[in-house]
Order: C-alpha cells, then sequence, then structure tokens
C-alpha cells in the first residue's frame, strides 16, 4: 500500500523503514516539527530523572551536570537516545508510564523529568500518589505546520495514496484542518484512515474508511493496517 505519515520527520523516518520492510511504500509528509524549547533547568536538588520520549535527549550538551544521576524511562528508543547523549545509568525502564510508576513503586524521592510540553499526565499523576515529587522541565515542544506539506499535496490531487497513518488526536485533526485549507478535504478523507485511537478517529469523520489501532501505538496501527 501506498501511506502517507505525517509525523515528525525523524519519527517518520523510522515507521517508512518498518513500514518498507513489510511491502508498503511511504509518503513522509511531517504536519509537526521536534525543537529543543532552551528553558532553563529547574533549581533544585533531584535524585534521579524521567524521560518517557528519544526527543527529551534532542540537546544532550544541556545535561551535561546530570549524566551521573539513576534515570529511569520509557521504551527502548529513548534508552538508546539517553546512552548516545551520554547516560550510563539507567535504572528502570518500562514500555508505558504507567508500567514504569509501577516498577518505581513508593518511596518519597524527588525527579527531574525531562518532558515535552504536551504530555501524558499519568506517570505524574502516579508517582505523586507512590509518594515521590516530580518537577517537570520542558526541554522540547511540538510546533506544527501551518500548510499541507507540499509531498502531501501532489500525493493526494494525484490519488496517489492509500492509507494515511494518524498518530495522536491532534495529528489527525490538522491533518484535516490544513487539507480543507488547501481545498483538498475531499482527496484528504478517501484513503483509508487509520487511527490511534477512538478520540483520534472522531476527528475524520466522514472518511470513506476509518480504522481504529487495538492498541494506541505503532503496533497498534500497524495490526489495524495488517487487517485491511
Amino acid at each position: 500500500m501506498r501511506i502517507l505519515l505525517t509525523r515528525p520527520e525523524a519519527d517518520a523516518r523510522l515507521s517508512a523503514e518498518k513500514l518498507s520492510a513489510l511491502g508498503h511504500s511511504c509518503i513522509v509528509a511531517p504536519l509537526f516539527e521536534i525543537a529543543p524549547t532552551g528553558e532553563h533547568q529547574p533549581h533544585g536538588d533531584v535524585s534521579g530523572l524521567l524521560a518517557t520520549s528519544a526527543h527529551a535527549f534532542d540537546a544532550p550538551e544541556q545535561f551535561q551536570a546530570l549524566r551521573g544521576l539513576p534515570l529511569h524511562l520509557v521504551g527502548e528508543r529513548t534508552a538508546e537516545a539517553a546512552r548516545r547523549a551520554g547516560f550510563a545509568h539507567l535504572r528502570t525502564s518500562a514500555p508505558d508510564g504507567t508500567a514504569l510508576a509501577e516498577r518505581m513503586g513508593t518511596g518519597a524521592e524527588h525527579f527531574l523529568y525531562l518532558a515535552g510540553r504536551e504530555r501524558r499526565p499519568e506517570l505524574e499523576t502516579l508517582l505523586n500518589a507512590q509518594g515521590h515529587r516530580v518537577t517537570p522541565w520542558i526541554v522540547y515542544e511540538t510546533r506544527q505546520v501551518v500548510h499541507l506539506p507540499q509531498a502531501a499535496r501532489t500525493a493526494l490531487v494525484s490519488g496517489g495514496i492509500d492509507a494515511v497513518l494518524h498518530f495522536s488526536t491532534r495529528s489527525a485533526a490538522l491533518y484535516r484542518a490544513l487539507a480543507r485549507a488547501a481545498g483538498l478535504e475531499a482527496q484528504a478523507l478517501e484513503p483509508v484512515q487509520l487511527a490511534i485511537s477512538p478520540r483520534a478517529a472522531q476527528e475524520l469523520a466522514g472518511a470513506s474508511r476509518i480504522a481504529v489501532a487495538p492498541t494506541p501505538d505503532f503496533e497498534g496501527l500497524l495490526s489495524a493496517l495488517k487487517a485491511l
């Protein structure tokens, strides 16, 4: 299938590699870019660090004084990025924030969370409930593009897309809004829309066909794609 990927560039390229290995062709047209915020580190002593995204380490030079602290993280990609940034003391890892909090257990530690401006609240909420203290340091943010990328416009006009993968509610809504602004809403909703969650699917109401991932991750989207 010919698949449109609207994730940020680096994430889209990784997804494209995996999809290409399964025999699909991909069009990469990012609707977002990930950028460091440049915000200063919050004051106060901490006993460990938290990270839930590889993008937390996009500007590793700012963490030089923190590399000796224990790091608790979500996902293998995050662990790989942390190692490249010079972190060697990876204490706890888990596939998601809820599992990470469970593995870390109760206590009274103070963690510095290397976080994105937009993030899910579960990890902070659970750790606080377990007696810990979490201070977010917003080190990266997601910025949306103003216009539908030319690669997407060209493919939609020519009918060169079979499916669109939507990795968040925000990206699904932006895809539709930018397509509408470009006069291409009907064409944008003609391919199969693969949504990572029911909420994301709601943003695509009226599409010719919508499939929802059984789990809210890339593997879930792959499962939905294979079921077509």
